[in-house]
């Protein structure tokens, strides 16, 4: 005890000089212990009282008797009760409580009595917010509360406060500051509003800055209205086009411009001003599209548990709104697959995705089914019929324009539909004509209104047919996936026709035809990549036409790749095919939709998602209108400088955009899919991490996890490309504000750092940073580029520190978050913590959002936040958004769910990438 107190008494024993040291000692450390007990007597008067106040009316102390015996107050769970001037504990009410019985003289300060269970003090359900029910009996303190209760108990207590933000220790108050010897209760200066918070579905806690004062901040409301500014969005340009998917969906409209669709949008494409007017009908990803006989009115259908039919105008109203005309819902489930309207635009032909592919007519009518309290009755007005269509997959559904037939072609399957006699009221028969029996044939009560009849092969193999043409006599021309056209007269095939079978490449399907009545000329488009002009009344049995003319579009249109083949998903019709070691996938230059606006040219819509305009006239290179990924998409990052992004998709390739042309400035290969992708901070060079979404996806590939340094110009690979150290996909990457360090996050739970040599092109590795318990999600870099914070699966938010404040490297992890509150950030792209606390809806899961941005010019009390979602929204926030559930702006755009989001240089605009739809849809910042 001697050596312990005199350090203790520091100063004050050298100064005793002259005196007997050992009596002054002894006198000395008596008042000391004095100071302290009394000392300690006021803190725990002062804690007891703070949690009165805290648990409020309904959480006060309540005296429970049992067998008649006098109640006594319990103190709380965790609380070490103060002794009374006898030694015995005391309830925290105060001295005037009675003392515990059964030999509570013996008890000492830290062994308070545990209640036995015939006199049993309870922790009642109202202390902890409940009901007054079920109380909850008390077990008293564990050895290891006695011994040291300051480090055993848990949670933002008063005696762990340390813990969750406090600027000084439980521990400093008993300090001594001075010579006198006095003491300072800090608990009297701190700010009890900048404690921790815990929200759903973050698994950590959540501290606000130490200057953050309560609901009196500026910081706490969700008010866009208050950001100076653009504080809204506004949909400007739509890059990529659903080509992959769909069939038969790109036309020009009676004003020459392009009709087609991408995510959930209606896009009509102005090839002259490069713009777009953009329909907002559908909630879904358009499946299905075609053009009324006017070549003004649209008709599209989508995905969905009950899919809607929408029809819409092209040609925009005054206020330059593309107006919805009619909607039909009800019949269809899961998706349409196709639409067509008839020869005089009168009817509407679809079919859905259910078992049966049933297949419905309709009389629309304008603003038919656009009000929810008629739609079921104008349902009924509107449908003609309705019958089952095949048990398995159908490819294209059209209207042939001479017969007034329902065509539709499938997996081994052609069938042909029509509307039976006297389903529909004709005109007046003139009064001299003669009695008919089919015209005056009435159907049975029961008796479906629509006529099927299936295809004939005859000789011919039958095999699946992909897409099907009509010319002007009303024959079928029908597309196969050995790369034949079969020509049917009436319901059976005619000829065959060898059409893209090899020719020096792998044979293929013929993948789109289109019929040019000025021209009396089919035209075709297969796997080969080849684009094929026909004439038919050439065509003779037995004989073997040759082509009148033949493109090869693939010299033009390989995605810039150099691949001779697609990345990615097969092209092949057929499920099975996808399960082989290498599937045909088929030329990126092979189209889905092809169509002619009677003057030479021809509108070609690729399974790269790319549209391009060619003239049959010339010998001039096709004109290429519209660029996108024809995989999904996920890597997605805003020059730091220019108005420019990088993105990074499964299909395997790294391209570069401008904002301001709205153009692809490059793209270039990669050896695996693209999932995440960063510039450098001076915008020289860009870094692109390689991975799929995982093995229960699809076979990974060798370069999984790895990550390249290309250059900026030209997408050119560096000289020497990183190690490959990881094994699963990249998430996540990020270059230090300094540009001297990079962050490699993987699912792997590890974050990689490199550092950049010299030269300014090579790397180093420095080292694995570990802890995560998941994949790594997000990561982010301090402004001083010392610090990182992390998120991962398991909905944890770490942080680590690489350098000390000299600037020193020492790598570790900061295992206080509250050391980590008022750090500065150069991005907010983790998913937790404080500042994007109101992000979360009710009752989320931490899945449901993928991305968050924070706006470039945002400061610490103002500024933008945007989220991408599951459900395909984008969502605006105030930043920082820390009122819980915060009000928001949503818009409505993908179709899917959406991968990334950001900011772009300036906050001029932002940008969304959408994960099955492929699209990347870049919005104004505007004022509301």
């Amino acid at each position: 005890r001697s050596p312990l107190n005199s350090r203790r008494s520091g100063g004050a024993v050298q100064s005793l000089v002259g005196m007997d040291r050992e009596a002054e000692l002894e006198k000395l450390l008596h008042e000391r212990d004095a100071q302290v007990a009394q000392l300690a007597a006021q803190l725990e008067e002062m804690r007891v009282e703070v949690a009165r106040m805290k648990t409020g009316m309904g959480g006060s102390l309540r005296r429970v008797s049992s067998a008649g015996t006098h109640a006594k107050a319990v103190p709380l769970r965790g609380v070490v009760p103060t002794q009374a001037a006898n030694g015995r504990p005391t309830s925290p009410g105060g001295a005037g409580r009675r003392p515990s019985t059964a030999g509570a003289d013996s008890r000492s300060r830290a062994s308070p009595q545990r209640p036995t269970s015939a006199s049993a003090d309870f922790f009642h359900a109202s202390q902890r917010g409940g009901t007054l029910t079920e109380p909850r009996q008390w077990k008293g303190l564990t050895p290891e509360e006695r011994s040291n209760p300051y480090d055993a108990i848990r949670g933002p207590s008063l005696l762990t406060r340390e813990r969750f933000g406090a600027k000084k220790p439980v521990r400093d108050l008993l300090a001594t500051v001075g010579n006198g010897g006095s003491a300072v209760n800090l608990l009297l200066d701190e700010n009890s509003a900048n404690d921790p918070i815990k929200y759903p579905p973050f698994r950590g806690w959540a501290f606000p800055p130490s200057d953050y004062i309560g609901p009196d901040d500026p910081r706490a409301t969700d008010d866009l209205s208050r950001v100076s500014g653009g504080n809204s969005l506004k949909l400007s340009f739509a890059f990529g086009y659903c080509g992959r998917r769909a069939r038969r969906n790109l036309f020009y409209n009676a004003d020459g411009l392009i009709v087609y669709h991408v995510a959930a949008l209606g896009v009509v494409y102005d090839q002259q001003r490069h713009e777009q007017l953009f329909f907002h009908g559908h909630d879904d990803d358009i499946t299905a599209l075609d053009l009324h006989p006017d070549r003004l009115k649209v008709v599209t259908g989508q995905i969905g548990r009950v899919p809607k039919i929408l029809v819409w105008s092209s040609r925009p109203d005054e206020a330059g709104e593309l107006q919805k005309l009619c909607l039909i819902e009800g019949d269809h489930r899961r998706a349409i697959i196709g639409v067509s309207f008839s020869p005089h635009g009168t009817h509407i032909a679809s079919m859905g995705k259910d078992n049966n592919r049933c297949i419905a007519i309709y009389r629309w009518g304008k603003d038919k089914g656009l009000d929810p309290a008629a739609a079921a009755r104008d349902l009924e007005q509107m449908r003609v019929g309705l019958e089952k269509g095949h048990n398995d997959e159908v490819y294209a559904l059209d209207y042939n324009p001479v017969t007034n037939q329902v065509v539709a072609v499938g997996k081994k399957y052609i069938r042909f539909f029509g509307l039976k006699e006297g389903v529909e009221a004709k005109p007046s028969p003139p009064r001299d004509a003669k009695p008919s029996a089919a015209r005056d044939a009435v159907l049975a009560e029961g008796e479906s209104t629509v006529w099927a009849k299936k295809g004939v092969f005859g000789r011919w193999p039958q095999e699946d047919l992909m897409c099907v043409a009509f010319d002007e006599l009303g024959a079928t021309y029908a597309g196969g996936a050995t790369g034949y056209i079969y020509r049917f007269n009436e319901y059976a095939v005619e000829l065959a026709v060898k059409a893209h079978c090899g020719e020096g490449r792998a044979a293929g399907k013929v993948a789109a035809l289109w019929y040019s009545m000025e021209t009396r000329e089919l035209i075709s488009s297969g796997d080969d990549g080849m684009i094929k002009t026909w004439r038919p009344s050439e065509w003779a049995a037995g004989a073997a036409p040759e082509p009148v003319r033949v493109v090869d579009l693939e010299m033009w249109v390989n995605s810039g790749t150099g691949a001779p083949v697609l990345a990615g998903t097969p092209l092949v019709p057929d499920p099975k095919m996808q399960t082989k070691g290498e599937p045909r996938l088929g030329s990126c230059a092979a189209a889905h939709s092809l169509c002619g606006d009677g003057r030479g040219n021809l509108l070609i819509g690729t399974v790269c998602n790319e549209i391009y305009e060619l003239s049959m006239e010339g010998s001039e290179p096709p004109m290429c209108y519209m660029q996108g990924h024809y995989e999904e998409l996920w890597g997605l990052a805003p020059h730091p400088t220019r108005q420019e992004f990088a993105t990074a998709g499964e299909d395997a390739t790294v391209r570069v955009w401008d904002l301001e042309s709205r153009t692809m400035k490059a793209i270039a290969a990669l050896p695996g899919p693209g999932r995440s992708v960063a510039y450098s901070p001076d915008g020289q060079l860009i870094a692109v991490g390689i991975g799929a979404g995982g093995k229960a996806k699809r076979a990974t590939s060798r370069a999984e996890g790895s990550w390249m340094l290309f250059h900026e110009d030209g997408l050119a690979p560096v000289a020497e490309q990183p190690p490959q150290l990881l094994r699963e996909r990249v998430a996540d990457i990020k270059w230090s504000p300094d540009g001297r360090y990079i962050a490699v996050a993987s699912a792997d739970n590890f974050i990689d750092v490199y550092q950049m040599a010299r030269s300014g092109e090579a790397v180093e590795y420095r080292v694995r940073l570990k802890g995560h318990s998941s994949f790594v999600r997000r990561l982010d870099w301090s402004v001083d580029s010392c610090c990182l914070q992390s998120c991962c699966g398991a909905y944890e938010l770490l942080y680590w520190r690489l350098r000390n404040a000299d600037r020193t490297w020492r790598p570790r992890q900061e295992k206080s978050a509250s050391k980590m509150r008022d750090t500065e950030w150069a991005t907010h792209s983790v998913l937790f913590g404080w500042p994007v606390r109101g992000i979360w809806p009710s009752q989320s899961d931490g899945t449901d959002i993928n991305a968050v941005a924070r706006s470039c010019g945002a400061s610490g009390s103002e500024g933008l936040l945007a989220t991408a979602d599951d459900w395909g929204k984008v969502k605006l926030f105030r930043y920082p958004c820390i009122v819980p559930h915060a009000a928001h702006l949503s818009y409505e755009g993908h179709s899917s769910h959406i991968t990334n989001v950001t900011f772009t240089n300036g906050d001029s605009w932002l940008l969304s990438t959408g994960g099955d739809d492929r699209a990347i849809l870049q919005w104004d910042i505007v004022s509301a």
